[in-house]
């Protein structure tokens, strides 16, 4: 019985590790997105004749950040972008899914009164 709960244990502390490094990486990868890296994908997916003229405010970029690799990953708007580009872009959608989704989650237990902070 004891090797069961090590094991139990075990698989929580791999999940809840894992669950930690995506959030952690995916935070960092967001506010590099948003104050550097958005202008790469702005030659991809700007609306305007010239993608400079893209707002340099990081609250903006995070929201391109969202609308770009959201859109990408679906499939609902996809340019042909390099295999890294790609990479990152399904890298932020996973992240940012997992992002909002343990948030949600949190603001649920929370308003229903449940979990280890009530």
């Amino acid at each position: 019985m004891e090797q069961i709960m090590d094991a139990t244990l075990s698989i929580k502390a791999v999940l809840a590790n894992t669950l930690l490094l995506i959030l952690v990486t995916g935070t960092i990868n967001h506010i590099y997105a948003a104050f550097f890296g958005i202008r790469r994908l702005d030659r991809y997916f700007s609306r305007k004749p010239d993608p400079s003229r893209e707002s340099r405010s990081p609250f903006d970029g995070f929201y391109r950040l969202h609308k770009c690799s959201f859109l990408y990953s679906l499939g609902i708007r996809r340019p042909a972008v390099g295999a890294g580009l790609s990479l990152w872009l399904y890298f932020s959608f996973f992240s940012l899914a997992i992002i909002w989704i343990t948030l949600g989650l949190a603001a649920l237990g929370r308003y229903l009164q449940i979990g280890p902070f009530t």
